[in-house]
């Protein structure tokens, strides 16, 4: 019997999306459940559906996901996730961005960036945070802004 629950709470533990470590510590409890995962599931409004052909500046106040091609710059007050079958070329400035598709262009302003496994990001990052899903493409420059570097120490 106890074999049988140590294998139940260890199912749990791995099925758990807080936690990452998957060890069962007060640790692994700590780290929050993947942004990429939540993020998708997130409810949000498109802006450009499938088979659409959009130019200009996007602006928003909500949640927002671009399911189409779309060239210009996007703005959100909140979460933009560019779908896998999207294509952007602009710029995005957002506080969380989530890219499962194509992004030909620069991401600024970001509290915090998810390239997923599909993603194919061409052009510069800068953001607070940033993870790159295994299988995801990046060809650019990133710059960690708000993160302070210690001075270095000259040698002996």
């Amino acid at each position: 019997m106890a074999t049988d629950l140590n294998q139940n709470e260890a199912r749990q533990v791995r099925e758990s999306p807080r936690a990452a470590s998957g060890d069962g510590s007060a640790y692994s409890k700590m780290i929050p459940q993947d942004a990429g995962t939540a993020w998708a599931e997130e409810r949000t409004r498109v802006a450009v559906g499938r088979n659409i052909n959009v130019s200009g500046k996007l602006i928003f106040h909500e949640p927002v996901r671009i399911e189409g091609r779309f060239k210009g710059e996007v703005r959100s007050a909140e979460l933009v996730v560019i779908a896998e079958e999207a294509m952007i070329e602009g710029k995005v400035c957002a506080p969380r961005l989530l890219v499962m598709g194509e992004l030909r262009g620069d991401i600024t302003g970001c509290e915090r960036v998810v390239l997923g496994p599909k993603a194919k990001m061409f052009g510069n990052i800068e953001a607070r945070n940033l993870t790159i899903c295994e299988g995801a493409y990046l060809e650019g420059k990133v710059r960690m802004s708000g993160v302070e570097v210690p001075a270095a120490k000259p040698g002996p």
